[in-house]
């Protein structure tokens, strides 16, 4: 290791409560760390490491886009701030990871007045929802999607385990807004939300977010081409026999699914996101209402 390297680091071990290189794309059974003052790795977990892996891996996203990322995370009751970012080593990149346990006092002086008598924990949750939930559908959004897609494509890289993404996209939205008005629209848009979030797998690790305007993704862990389908066949379905509330009256819509399931070529989001758009549009073409895959 470089002598500068080692120096810097150890003059961060005075600010931060863990400073370590770790490399999350080890496919090792030991833990991925390449240097660590943690006094213990093991109740830090990443990929490569006894079979589980961080869910919400900054240091992979540092690596991957060559940029800097902080986050919030609560870990045995205390909040700890954790910052990655990328770092040249031994011609690879790893990441640097600096660990922070934050007391009430230092997060106090941060927050706006109005929260400070308000539970430290809820504020912080407050703040990661305002960073990765749409506004309106209160979903995750976009955001979310470029941090944890690529989380996932990873991960089942990692486990030889089945990923499926659907994009769903309500028809005909434009004439909805056209004839009733955007506030109708949004309407429409929080209850189609509603009705795929209350229909996904439960305790599958699967989640769903806003792509963006009437477009919906949904992440599918561990799920065959197939049960993909099915997935998106029975989602469908729901939309097509739902009636919708809105101020303007009772609503029936429809939506279009299209389905991929990663080959475990996949290194971009945009591959992966690309070839389940083009089944979308594929659906859109052969008349809507309709869910198009591979097979």
């Amino acid at each position: 290791m470089n002598k500068n390297l080692a120096t810097d680091l150890k003059i961060l071990e005075k600010y931060y409560d863990i400073v370590r290189v770790i490399d999350p794309l080890a496919t090792s059974l030991s833990f991925p760390a390449i240097l660590s003052n943690a006094p213990d790795n093991s109740q830090y977990y990443h990929f490569g490491s006894r079979g589980q892996s961080c869910k919400e891996c900054i240091c992979l996203q540092a690596i991957h886009t060559k940029e800097t990322f902080v986050k919030t995370e609560m870990h045995e009751g205390k909040l700890f701030m954790i910052t990655a970012m990328p770092l040249e080593m031994d011609r690879r990149t790893v990441a640097l990871e600096l660990i922070k346990c934050i007391n009430k006092t230092i997060v106090e002086s941060f927050l706006p007045t109005t929260e400070k008598n308000t539970n430290i924990y809820c504020s912080a949750a407050k703040f990661n929802d305002l960073v990765f939930k749409d506004a309106l559908t209160q979903i995750y959004n976009r955001r979310y999607i470029d941090k944890q897609l690529l989380v996932e494509i990873v991960e089942a890289q990692q486990s030889n385990l089945p990923l499926s993404v659907v994009m769903t996209d309500i028809d005909y939205f434009k004439t909805i807004n056209d004839q009733y008005g955007h506030s109708v629209g949004d309407e429409v848009l929080k209850c189609f939300a509603t009705q795929l979030q209350n229909n996904i797998r439960q305790n599958s690790g699967d989640w769903l977010a806003r792509y963006g305007g009437e477009e919906f993704l949904l992440v599918l862990t561990n799920c065959p081409e197939q049960q993909a389908y099915k997935i998106s066949e029975k989602l469908r379905k729901i939309i097509e026999h739902t009636i919708f509330n809105t101020t303007a009256g009772n609503l029936h819509i429809t939506a279009s699914f299209g389905v991929y399931t990663s080959s475990g070529q996949e290194s971009e989001l945009y591959q992966l996101v690309d070839k389940v758009d083009k089944n979308l549009y594929q659906a859109k073409q052969v008349g809507r209402n309709c869910t198009v895959s591979d097979n």
